[in-house]
């Protein structure tokens, strides 16, 4: 099975295709759109995930606590 697809994982192929698709776009913006409205991703994995790819320069260190929140609701 695709890791992709694995319930409470990060869809890691979408973002990347999105990224490509949108050369523009902030990689918070990518993010987001990744994730779309799915709800079996977990807290844990977003964070993890938050780290890696989102450029430092797309937030303000006194903005990560709520995005991540936003991210997790």
């Amino acid at each position: 099975m695709n890791e992709q697809y694995k319930s409470g994982s990060f869809p890691l192929i979408k973002f990347q295709d999105t990224t490509r698709e949108n050369p523009y776009w902030s990689s918070w913006i990518c993010f987001c759109e990744a994730i779309g409205k799915s709800k079996n991703i977990s807290r844990k994995t977003i964070r993890k995930h938050f780290e890696k790819l989102i450029e430092k320069d797309d937030y303000s260190k006194k903005e990560k606590l709520q995005l991540l929140n936003y991210l997790s609701s």
